[in-house]
């Protein structure tokens, strides 16, 4: 049967409970996380978190493929500074995207949100070109820009 009575909390994060072992590994990850951010570019700070780290290998979770190319030119000093501050030990870092990770906060967010909601039109004189370019093209290009065309307003 199991023990549902109170424990003291000092019993619960003494050393060798999982808890306090989870404690430890939080702690060391978030002191592996102001390492990270001391030597990186103020932009990544939002776009980027550590998702874990074992066997010498650091995971970093990245937003989106664009930010994970820019912190790849980053890498070598990354490595260098993480090695020589907190972690002689790390070999490598692998890199995830998951797009989860942006705040609502950033602007590079807000204008990509921007341009998506805007809807793009053709106008009466590009019809107009569209039709002049379709009367000397080959039938099946033709057919394709006599179609664009008919999208003008």
């Amino acid at each position: 049967m199991r023990c549902n009575e109170p424990q003291m909390l000092t019993s619960i994060l003494s050393e060798g409970t999982l808890l306090s072992q989870i404690k430890e590994r939080t702690f060391a990850l978030g002191k592996l996380a102001q390492v990270i951010d001391e030597l990186l570019p103020s932009l990544f700070k939002q776009h980027y978190r550590i998702a874990n780290y074992r066997q010498g290998v650091l995971v970093l979770e990245v937003s989106s493929a664009s930010w994970l190319t820019r912190l790849k030119y980053e890498q070598s000093n990354l490595l260098s500074g993480i090695r020589s501050k907190i972690l002689p030990s790390l070999s490598s870092i692998q890199y995830k995207i998951n797009p989860d990770i942006c705040s609502e906060t950033s602007p590079v967010i807000e204008c990509s949100k921007k341009n998506h909601s805007k809807t793009s039109t053709l106008t009466v004189a590009s019809a107009t070109y569209l039709y002049a370019i379709a009367e000397k093209a080959p039938d099946k290009l033709k057919k394709q820009l006599i179609k664009l065309a008919n999208h003008a307003k």
